[in-house]
């Protein structure tokens, strides 16, 4: 062959080559990386929070929990938490879903709630524990304060009613209820002569 020919055929080759490319591309715009919602993940969860002098305020127990960087909220399924505020005061909360600011001490809970009060009378022994069941409950565990606007069941022993609300002050054992019901069955008559 001769140089020639071989020149054209490198020419067509190369035009070819450069329409085919200039008309069949289009730049995509770069794809974006955002940060991930969530920063880290772990299951079967086991902790305890300390205060400032090292004396414990509540210990949590969760099947998992995940910390959201947008919200910088921990949340956490299927939880126990431990809660003791003061000496002689002790509260068991649980819940199908918590979210838990640790910074501020801000707690959402979900999914249904269970707080269980267990306390000491004056005398030293155990009172009946009181037992506040709802769906939905906030607080501020550095507060040591609950509350929520849902319906709840109080429960104390043989005592119980329902309630619209609720405001608790877990440290002094406090307990401000809105809108109660209570259902009242008296005794059968009995019609005898008191002389």
């Amino acid at each position: 062959m001769n140089n020639k020919l071989l020149l054209i055929l490198s020419l067509l080759i190369a035009i070819g080559a450069g329409w085919f490319f200039g008309n069949n591309t289009k730049v995509e715009p770069p794809i974006k990386v955002a940060p991930p919602e969530v920063e880290y993940e772990a299951t079967e969860i086991n902790a305890v929070q300390t205060n400032d002098e090292g004396e414990t305020e509540y210990e949590v127990n969760a099947k998992s929990l995940s910390h959201n960087n947008k919200t910088n909220k921990d949340e956490l399924l299927d939880v126990t938490m431990d809660w003791q505020p003061t000496e002689g005061k002790k509260y068991q909360l649980t819940s199908g879903v918590t979210d838990l600011d640790q910074q501020t001490g801000e707690l959402r809970m979900s999914g249904g709630f269970k707080l269980v009060s267990h306390a000491e009378g004056k005398d030293g022994k155990a009172v009946e524990p009181i037992i506040i069941v709802g769906d939905r409950l906030q607080g501020n565990t550095k507060l040591k304060q609950v509350r929520t606007d849902h319906p709840i069941k109080f429960k104390q022993g043989d005592n119980q009613f329902t309630a619209k609300g609720l405001v608790a002050n877990l440290e002094t054992g406090e307990y401000q209820f809105t809108g109660i019901e209570i259902s009242f069955t008296p005794a059968e008559r009995q019609d005898k002569p008191l002389f």
